[in-house]
């Protein structure tokens, strides 16, 4: 009879996708609070978070560019 080994693998998440230059500033915008909250999605949800795809980012990216959005048809 041949004995085991009890081997465990340790689980290592995958880090964060890297962040574009807007997303880097947005970082940078937020209050204490907010980056706290960010730095624990980093850390929990490691590469399956993206600051991109977050409520808080398209609204601020949205806040910095001027309404491209046609009047409506006439």
């Amino acid at each position: 009879m041949s004995m085991a080994t009890n081997q465990v693998e340790t689980f290592k998440a995958q880090d964060p996708h890297a962040l574009n230059d807007n997303e880097r500033k947005y970082i940078d915008a937020m209050s204490p609070e907010q980056r706290q909250l960010h730095e624990l999605a980093v850390k929990m949800l490691g590469s399956s978070y993206f600051v991109g795809k977050t409520h808080g980012y398209t609204k601020w990216l949205k806040s910095l560019t001027p309404n491209t959005q046609s009047q409506g048809a006439k």
